[in-house]
């Protein structure tokens, strides 16, 4: 059915179709082996929920076209303002019914309507809705009760995040909020099953962490965006503007404000975060570094300190960066979905040129700032050479090719960590660019023979010049 969002009800709605298309036996059948089962050996009720929400987070935190619940025969998915508002929603709610699921709690759609709006009514800070409604507790589950905290539910993710996305010149907060948003909704399931009823004491504690999350966020984007300089008025506005929407409680929001004045430096950020937050946050810098129009020394540097200061390790980082590559990647599939008139394609033609031209020239700062390590590995891995080579060359590479490629750029980034963007979903479509900006004896035609143990390429020695 549709979701109308102008009605109070519009969560509710979401959540019965989510439970009227949900077949547990096919959701079991979708889940990786070693979460299904009660296997001794194997990983916890609570380790299983908890890799369902990692597996959550990197393979459905933007799909926009789990928003609708209605389509016609092969009507294609689109990323209209209710969509991507709608999509993140709906998996939220395919994560609290999965996680359910691997507990083991029989599936009853009247029941798990009301646990679900138990958790989404603990989750928007109402816990006294969420009493009302936990079927778990005597006199609880009340139709007129789970009404009222899907209701309460509903308004506040509207009020915090409709519509979907960042305005321009703003933080770039939405990814990272989403993410706090399912963690947080996943620790309220993996605390609530399999039996209840909720500790509202912990649910407040776990939305405490989940605002002070979100805060840190803020206040590690808005240092991100003051790096190269200082932000102007109107940019403080619209960062302003964001952090209010948030619904931060009063002492967080104001702090989050104040840093977009004279935020502290990278270094005290990383080493005032949580530790089991620190990677989330690098990620997010990561993310946000991708998204820009130019590559910038100082932002580098920034993420660069950041990253040193929370003591995360190399390969850590290199991973981190693949993440992050993925989830742009996700952002940027939704525009080929997007429907519109001739007019609006000839814009979009435009603005995907030039996103290419900042593609290459991303590449290209890729290969500047790390060419001697480059060169180094990929002459020690020969079929990688052979292979980009093959790609600069315009020949397409074979599936079994790009295997081959993905598995020793994965390696490759463990020296060279700024390469992981090329082993993420997606990376494969970058190949040619990386191979056509390589200095041509990096390839495996330049250094065989007498010339193999030449000095450094003559892109370096110019350069170095």
């Amino acid at each position: 059915m549709p979701i109308d969002l102008s009605l109070k009800t519009w969560l509710s709605g979401l959540v019965d179709a989510a439970l009227a298309g949900y077949d547990p036996a096919a959701a079991l059948l979708r889940l990786p082996p070693e979460l299904r089962g009660s296997d001794p050996d194997g990983p916890s009720l609570e380790g299983r929920a908890r890799m369902l929400l990692v597996r959550s987070l990197r393979r459905k935190l933007l799909d926009p076209s789990q928003g609708r619940t209605e389509r016609e025969p092969g009507e294609a998915a689109c990323a209209s303002e209710e969509d991507a508002f709608l999509g993140p929603i709906s998996c939220h709610i395919g994560l609290l019914l999965d996680i359910a699921l691997v507990h083991g709690v029989p599936f009853e759609p009247a029941r798990r309507r009301a646990e679900l709006a138990t958790l989404f009514a603990a989750f928007a800070g109402a816990p006294d809705l969420a009493r009302a409604a936990d079927p778990a507790r005597p006199g609880g589950g009340k139709p007129a009760a789970v009404t009222k905290a899907f209701a309460r539910a509903g308004a506040v993710l509207a009020q915090h995040g409709y519509p979907a996305g960042d305005p321009k010149d703003g933080l770039p907060l939405h990814v990272g909020v989403l993410c706090v948003q399912r963690r947080h909704l996943a620790r309220l399931a993996i605390a609530y099953y399999p039996r209840g009823p909720l500790d509202l004491g912990l649910a407040q504690k776990l939305l405490d962490q989940a605002q002070d999350d979100i805060a840190r966020l803020a206040e590690v984007l808005a240092a991100l965006a003051a790096a190269p300089a200082p932000l102007d008025v109107r940019r403080r506005r619209v960062a302003a503007a964001q952090i209010d929407r948030l619904g931060l409680p009063r002492e967080l929001a104001r702090g989050a404000r104040a840093a977009l004045r004279a935020s502290r430096g990278m270094g005290e950020l990383a080493r005032g975060a949580p530790v089991r937050l620190r990677a989330f946050l690098l990620q997010q810098l990561l993310l946000s570094e991708l998204a820009q129009p130019e590559p910038s020394a100082a932002r580098a540097e920034a993420v660069s300190a950041f990253a040193e200061e929370a003591r995360i390790p190399p390969e850590q980082v290199a991973a981190l960066q693949a993440d992050a590559a993925e989830l742009y990647a996700a952002q940027q599939r939704w525009l080929e979905a997007a429907p519109g008139e001739p007019a609006e394609w000839e814009t979009l033609s435009e603005e995907w040129e030039d996103a290419a031209d900042q593609m290459m020239e991303k590449v290209a700062a890729i290969v500047s700032d790390n060419l001697e390590a480059i060169v180094t590995e990929i002459k020690q891995t020969g079929e990688l050479g052979q292979l980009l080579a093959k790609a600069a060359a315009g020949k397409p590479l074979s599936a079994e090719e790009k295997t081959k490629v993905k598995a020793q750029l994965i390696d490759l980034a463990k020296a060279v960590p700024a390469l992981a963007i090329f082993a993420a979903p997606g990376g494969m479509l970058l190949l040619p660019l990386l191979a056509k900006v390589l200095p041509f004896n990096v390839l495996p035609s330049a250094w065989e023979g007498k010339d193999k143990k030449k000095a450094l390429p003559p892109a370096r020695k110019k350069t170095g010049g």
